[in-house]
């Protein structure tokens, strides 16, 4: 059972919760965990596996809840040290299926936060345990796991640390990280182009194409599963040797929507950076797959140390979400925002949830328009920095990791009472 590796906690003292609109609400759900607890007189343990930067983040917010929080690498043995630690609740960066499968056994609330489109985890059916509790950040993908008849899965935006980032001199960090437009993101090479197109006949890799050009439009990818019929899937199959498969809650049609939709978003990043550095001064931080693609590419970012100076310096900062994501937002959204960066993003159901368009950010609808956005932006620095400021203090306000560890605990407790709990603060 291969756990993968762990990763450290950023770990800080505790500080006081936010008083906002949420306030009562996050009161509530301590008031609740402390009664569920009473009868032992100590403070509910909390075992928080180590998987993501945004671990420790959740770690430290779980400690200023005034829960006993241990962090531990995500491996075999610490999973299976459960079973003597039996803490009162367990936390995950993403589904792990072993990790339910334990809790299952020892009859431990088992939180996982999904935080990663696809998560292909979460379509085992471990994901159906009694004692599993999913909370996605694409709330799209959360109904869908509920249509299947997954009970105790919930939609839960990420969120920001302003603590830890309120820590960080961002202005005594490198001059370079100054620029006109930056794109902090990764370029991933997609399974589609490196282990099946290359053996596909030319006729079947146009066909592939031109469903992956579909996705240029803005509601795509949700009807792209449904175009991949048996023949076309059978013919990728035969002629890649690609093991396409799928899973409980996963059809194979949809994992190969994935897989293209993985693909599309390779292009589609490769083809915006390129039309922007022909007209502005651009920075690209990323893996060195961008070196070979784009003239702009400056190098890594390191998460902690760098990003927010770079968010916090730049004069706009791009975020773009990946076709295959249906109504989430990536970290980055809460990242840029944290650090008073300006924001300029596509499209997605969430944005216009949790925050508003030309006051907390600026949305664009295609290329085209993010290039008339970034040229008027870069002329109009008040209008510019008064969004950024709106941005951020609707990020203080609202989106927490407080806050969601919180709405996590309340959501839990209300089903541990036999009470459905709520599917989302944002959506009905």
């Amino acid at each position: 059972m291969d756990m993968g590796i762990g990763w450290r906690v950023w770990r800080q003292g505790a500080t006081e919760p936010r008083q906002s609109k949420d306030y009562l609400t996050m009161k509530k759900g301590l008031r609740e965990l402390t009664a569920y607890h009473e009868q032992s007189k100590a403070a509910a343990s909390i075992v928080v596996f180590e998987a993501s930067v945004i671990s420790g983040d959740c770690a430290e917010a779980l400690q200023t809840l005034g829960l006993r929080v241990t962090p531990v690498a995500l491996n075999e043995d610490n999973v299976m040290a459960l079973m003597s630690m039996r803490p009162d609740y367990v936390l995950t960066i993403n589904f792990n299926q072993y990790i339910s499968e334990v809790c299952e056994l020892l009859r431990i609330p088992y939180l996982a936060w999904v935080i990663d489109t696809p998560c292909y985890p979460i379509y085992d059916k471990a994901i159906n345990h009694s004692h599993s509790f999913t909370f996605i950040y694409d709330a799209s993908v959360a109904r869908g796991l509920r249509q299947s008849g997954v009970r105790q899965v919930y939609h839960l935006p990420v969120a920001a640390n302003l603590e830890r980032i309120d820590q960080i001199d961002c202005f005594s960090q490198d001059s370079s990280f100054g620029n006109d437009i930056s794109f902090v993101a990764n370029l991933t090479r997609t399974e589609y182009r490196t282990s099946m197109l290359p053996h596909l006949s030319p006729q079947t890799g146009e066909r592939c194409q031109r469903l992956i050009d579909l996705l240029d439009q803005p509601e795509g990818f949700l009807n792209l599963s449904a175009q991949l019929g048996e023949e076309l899937i059978g013919t990728i199959k035969q002629e890649s040797s690609y093991p396409l498969v799928g899973d409980h809650y996963l059809s194979v049609a949809q994992k190969l929507a994935y897989l293209l939709g993985r693909e599309h978003s390779w292009q589609e990043r490769i083809d915006i950076i390129q039309q922007l550095e022909e007209r502005f001064r651009v920075a690209v931080y990323g893996n060195n797959e961008w070196q070979a693609q784009v003239r702009s590419y400056v190098g890594h970012a390191d998460h902690f140390a760098e990003m927010p100076g770079i968010f916090q310096r730049s004069k706009i900062n791009l975020n773009i979400i990946r076709s295959f994501v249906e109504s989430g937002l990536p970290m980055r959204v809460f990242d840029v925002l944290s650090c008073g960066g300006f924001l300029v993003s596509n499209d997605k159901d969430d944005l216009h949830k949790l925050f508003t368009d030309g006051k907390d950010l600026v949305i664009y609808r295609d290329t085209q328009d993010l290039i008339e956005i970034c040229g008027y932006y870069l002329e109009h620095d008040e209008e510019r920095r008064a969004i950024a400021r709106h941005g951020r203090a609707t990020l203080a306000q609202n989106h927490t990791f407080v806050q969601r560890m919180s709405d996590m605990l309340s959501t839990v407790q209300s089903e541990l009472r036999g009470e459905p709990g709520a599917f989302s603060r944002w959506y009905h």
